[in-house]
């Protein structure tokens, strides 16, 4: 196994190892000894599921940022960063600037990049306003839901119990991913989906299984909308799906703290 270095800076406390796996894959071990795998070089099937070589980055930096594993304040060197994800600088530059956007990653001169001021209140607001779209978005689809969209929907729920029960929590992203999407497509509201689409970028992919709670949080969820839909009673729908949304939120938020305040206790 090959093995180059790069490194991250918060202070000295940030180190970022890379190990190449197959040529392509590598594996990010961060300070804490946590690996996060990406993909670099060819671009696989699973890139072109999940987007582009900018759209990993951003991705892979992003959660690392909501998690608390990579701190506010965190130098971001995009020639550094190119070499940990083993990929030319353009579509480095082109993560850095979709984080600026999403208010992730603020620019400092002399260094380029770092990563913004974020609390775990942050992440409450913007699972409050996540919550309260998607709630409207609920009610208003509970009507326009086909028989077919309905039993979709218990399928993707099924889905989800079974991957809870192996301890398959990743898959878990997906399924849950599909199931509002499909309500919220319901709705026949594009505006208020695209106001979900903007807060849904806070919520983490290849992270779900490490904050306590969300698996079950989601599965939860999910029967409470369907118990909901099949009752005909919109409030419940939109309350339903408001809870679920506080809960996530309050979860990722207390996992966010609880990460920050063990970094700045080692």
């Amino acid at each position: 196994m090959g093995r180059d270095s790069g490194h991250a800076h918060h202070g000295d406390e940030r180190r970022v190892d890379v190990h190449s796996v197959d040529g392509r894959r590598v594996e990010v071990r961060s300070g804490d000894g946590r690996r996060v795998d990406v993909r670099s070089g060819t671009v696989t099937e699973r890139d072109r599921r999940y987007g582009t070589s900018a759209s990993l980055v951003a991705s892979d930096i992003g959660e690392n940022i909501i998690s608390g594993h990579l701190p506010p304040g965190s130098s971001l060197r995009v020639h550094e960063l190119a070499s940990q994800y083993e990929m030319s600088l353009t579509p480095v530059r082109e993560a850095m600037q979709r984080l600026v956007t999403e208010g992730l990653v603020a620019r400092r001169p002399g260094v380029g990049f770092a990563v913004a001021p974020l609390t775990g209140d942050d992440i409450r607001d913007v699972f409050l306003t996540l919550g309260f779209v998607s709630g409207e978005l609920a009610a208003r689809a509970m009507d326009a839901l086909t028989d077919a969209q309905r039993t979709e929907l218990r399928a993707l729920h099924h889905e989800s119990i079974a991957m809870l029960h192996r301890d398959a929590a990743n898959g878990l992203d997906s399924r849950n991913r599909a199931f509002y999407s499909l309500i919220n497509h319901a709705s026949r509201s594009p505006k208020l989906r695209w106001t979900a689409g903007l807060c849904i970028r806070f919520v983490p992919r290849t992270l779900y299984s490490d904050i306590p709670g969300w698996p079950e949080i989601t599965v939860d969820g999910q029967r409470k909308v369907l118990e909901a839909l099949d009752a005909g009673d919109v409030r419940a729908v939109r309350e339903a799906t408001r809870d679920f949304h506080h809960r996530a939120g309050e979860a990722l938020a207390e996992n966010f703290s609880e990460n920050l305040r063990v970094r700045s206790a080692v």
